[in-house]
């Protein structure tokens, strides 16, 4: 099969895509208007980017049915502020609600049954169930198109991290094996990592040594 992707439709080209580029992490995030309304909400289009400056990409793309912004794409705009919170099994019942569509003024957080929590540094509440929280300042926003379906690219620079003592081993270091997120697949589909589903491959040797 051979797909000509600039031919198909935005909302069946996005389920062919994200069945393919799988798994993605899920950011949770929590933002704020300059009204002090907070709002809560996954995303898929998400990863790490750089160590040095500690920069991670998210992206809330326009609605495809008219051409919209997400509540969360109008808050950074307002407050340049961002907490992502990781998603493990253990919240994404909740997690998944979240993705509902909220009238705006509705805190998802509260909604949902998540409790909030202080960041140090940022405006946005943590998430207390997530078990890793990173308190960010948005560098950046890149729009991608103002057609439906569109990403914004919000480049963030984290300031703090936070874990869950239960993450931790008894070297001080995190423990892989205790933490279980889980990656988003196509359509419906998550899966989880665990640990009879986990390897580890030695970095092969430099061949220029």
């Amino acid at each position: 099969m051979i797909l000509q992707i600039k031919d198909i439709p935005p909302t069946e080209r996005q389920q062919w895509l994200q069945s393919a580029i799988s798994p993605r992490p899920i950011a949770l995030a929590t933002t704020i208007s300059k009204r002090g309304i907070v709002n809560l909400a996954p995303f898929s289009f998400f990863n790490m980017f750089s160590a040095e400056p500690p920069i991670l990409i998210f992206s809330p793309a326009l609605r495809v049915r008219d051409g919209s912004g997400k509540h969360t794409l109008k808050n950074v705009k307002e407050v340049k502020e961002v907490v992502i919170n990781l998603v493990d099994e253990d919240i994404l019942p909740q997690v998944n609600q979240c993705s509902a569509e909220y009238p705006e003024g509705i805190d998802e957080l509260l909604a949902v049954g998540f409790t909030p929590v202080a960041s140090t540094v940022i405006r946005p509440p943590r998430v207390l169930e997530s078990k890793i929280q990173l308190e960010c300042r948005v560098m950046q926003i890149i729009p991608l198109g103002n057609r439906g379906g569109a990403g914004n690219l919000i480049i963030s620079e984290i300031q703090v991290m936070h874990i869950n003592d239960s993450l931790i081993g008894s070297d001080g270091k995190f423990d892989q094996f205790k933490f279980k997120p889980v990656g988003r697949l196509g359509g419906n589909w998550y899966c989880a990592l665990r640990e009879n589903n986990m390897f580890q491959l030695a970095k092969p040797l430099s061949l220029l040594q």
